[in-house]
């Protein structure tokens, strides 16, 4: 992206919104419109269904890109990209909660009998009334689910991959517990990508085949019990249910 401002070339995107947190209002109006296709596919993506100029939603869309503008700094560690998307998709997750439009089937991240939703963690949570908090956790949710894709896994299929039976689940939540103080265990897994299942097979009462075919929902619970970085996300979803006697 080059604009030129007094004869200079802006070069980069955090550049340019340098420029505007030092008074370029106009630069501001300009970057709302170059951004304006990504907006819209933001908020499509978002909400599922074609949407146009003429709709609410892209009226949000556009306010909180506007809002992304104001906060995003480079130090945060992710692309203006990544964090507008993340600002536009809560501001609407806030509105569909205050307009009850959500549907439960398509927003529910599962965790046996836990059901967390994305609007719940993701939105204007009421356990946590400082709007801070609830971008922290809402930036942890996009951090998990990249992470989740290194592993092969989305966010969106945990559900899939949930056991059904709430014996299997508590099993599940026992061994990645338990695969957390394992250090060798862990660094395994980070950086080879996969479970160390002959080791786990001499250490947990479960087969092989069995830890197989839970493989996604065990590294899930794994990134959350073992990654600092996924402490507001551990600290929302409560496991104790699921390790009752």
């Amino acid at each position: 992206m080059r604009v030129g401002i007094g004869g200079r070339k802006i070069q980069s995107i955090e550049e340019y919104l340098e420029m505007i947190h030092n008074g370029h209002s106009d630069l501001r109006s300009d970057l709302i419109c170059r951004y304006k296709p990504f907006i819209l596919r933001a908020v499509n993506h978002i909400c599922k269904r074609p949407i146009g100029w003429d709709d609410d939603e892209a009226s949000i869309g556009l306010i909180a890109f506007n809002e992304a503008i104001d906060r995003y700094r480079p130090d945060m560690g992710k692309s203006f990209d990544n964090f507008a998307y993340m600002v536009i998709r809560t501001r609407l997750i806030d509105e569909f909660r205050r307009a009850g439009k959500i549907e439960r089937a398509e927003t529910e991240w599962h965790y046996g009998d836990e059901r967390l939703s994305i609007a719940e963690t993701a939105g204007s949570l009421e356990a946590y009334t400082q709007q801070e908090v609830s971008m922290t956790l809402a930036e942890e949710l996009q951090c998990y689910d990249q992470r989740l894709q290194q592993f092969g896994i989305r966010l969106e299929e945990l559900e899939k991959v949930t056991p059904k039976h709430r014996d299997t689940r508590s099993t599940m939540v026992k061994i990645a517990r338990m695969f957390c103080t394992r250090r060798e265990w862990l660094n395994i897994l980070l950086t080879k990508k996969q479970l160390p299942l002959k080791e786990m097979v001499r250490e947990v009462d479960v087969s092989k085949k069995t830890l197989e075919r839970n493989r996604k929902y065990i590294i899930s619970l794994i990134l959350i019990f073992g990654c600092e970085e996924f402490s507001s996300i551990r600290q929302t979803v409560s496991f104790a249910r699921l390790e009752e006697d």
